[in-house]
């Protein structure tokens, strides 16, 4: 079996480059000595790989052993029981005891930090793999966390002060790359693991992050950033990872309702109602006067996909090209100087872009504060 190295440019932390910190890659190669880390061997011609031999079963299997041997036994009742890598990984390597005992020393009474809003970090259960740190600094580009210690000391660290009091902005970077409990959103914990998820497309701001919001029956669980996303590629903000309050907020209208005038209580319908009484409303004022008289505008907060579907609305339904987005007022300026200068009113470039560019040009703009997952590309591009 010949290895390569992964060439894929998703903004995850476990592609960003070699690393070699867990050694469950081993492999062996003809005419080399040792058991090298495929994920950071380079391939090179005529190369023979083996990943499967008995040799590396047995070293495998120590090197989980290890890892457990310092990590609490309670899967069970853990919350990322279901969702954990280290709990998937002892059955692929074919773990089945653990021969080391308690006595020794260990980090099993390492405090939780759960100063942060959104997530708990349970330092017990920490394997100081560096993922969360490398997501940090690789993919968010704020460099929060660090590996604090040597050797057996060696521990993640908020910069030695809590999650909160750090410069963690809560983008979930860390979160999602861990791959044990140690860092896992409140909301999971309170409410168990999600049983499905649903593909969408978040509307805070105009990046147009995908995420899968995934749910536990009909209550939404937690919003993870879909790796598959052109926009964000796996990576998200704060407001999208985790303000989906407003998803069950007792003040969410989930009903349509009807009224005939603003001096009659509002009456909750079901959709079909709903859609008939505006129509008929919609062509009655139509009727009396003309074909102009009604229109529609859209959110820049809405989908292209949304936004298309109303302008057809309006040119097939009402018959007038009366249709606007208020994206028209308030970029109005970026659109002319683009069609000034590149005869087009829209963007010629998807955000990947930025990692090839040599000059980024930021006018009248603060990708940090107003698009995030955007200013993270853009960082790493300056940081190169």
């Amino acid at each position: 079996m010949t290895h390569t190295r992964s060439s894929s440019t998703t903004m995850t932390p476990r592609h960003q480059g070699d690393f070699g910190s867990c050694r469950l890659c081993l492999v062996e190669i003809d005419g080399r000595k040792g058991t090298p880390a495929s994920c950071t061997t380079p391939v090179s011609p005529g190369m023979k790989v083996r990943t499967q031999t008995p040799r590396l079963e047995k070293l495998r299997q120590g090197v989980m052993e290890l890892y457990i041997s310092d990590h609490p036994l309670d899967c069970l009742t853990c919350s990322a029981n279901g969702d954990c890598e280290l709990q998937d990984m002892s059955g692929v390597v074919g773990l089945r005891q653990v021969r080391y005992g308690y006595d020794g020393e260990n980090h099993l009474d390492e405090p939780t930090d759960s100063t942060n809003p959104y997530f708990d970090f349970e330092a017990s259960k920490c394997i100081a793999c560096s993922r969360c740190v490398r997501a940090c600094g690789e993919v968010q580009g704020t460099f929060a966390l660090t590996i604090e210690g040597r050797g057996f000391e060696s521990k993640v660290s908020a910069g030695g002060v809590d999650f909160m009091d750090s410069e963690c902005v809560s983008c979930g970077a860390c979160v999602q790359a861990c791959p044990t409990a140690t860092l896992n959103e409140k909301s999971v914990i309170n409410l168990g693991m999600p049983t499905r998820s649903v593909v969408t497309t978040c509307a805070y701001c105009g990046v147009g992050c995908s995420f899968k919001a995934e749910l536990r029956g009909d209550e939404l669980v937690r919003m993870v950033p879909y790796k598959g996303g052109d926009a964000n590629e796996g990576h998200s903000c704060v407001k999208g990872r985790f303000a989906f309050g407003y998803a069950t907020h007792p003040d969410r209208q989930l009903s349509p309702m009807i009224r005939e005038s603003i001096d009659d209580e509002w009456q909750v319908v079901d959709w079909d109602t709903a859609i008939s009484y505006t129509a008929k409303k919609l062509l009655e004022v139509q009727a009396k006067h003309g074909p102009d008289s009604i229109g529609g505008i859209t959110s820049s907060r809405t989908t292209n996909e949304e936004v298309y579907v109303v302008q057809k609305m309006v040119r097939a339904a009402f018959g007038n090209n009366n249709v606007d987005t208020c994206a028209r007022v308030c970029h109005s300026p970026t659109g002319y100087g683009l069609n000034q200068t590149f005869g087009t009113s829209a963007g010629t470039q998807d955000f990947k872009s930025v990692a090839e560019a040599d000059v980024i040009m930021v006018i009248g703009a603060n990708p940090t504060d107003a698009h995030p997952v955007f200013a993270s590309r853009m960082k790493r591009r300056l940081r190169e």
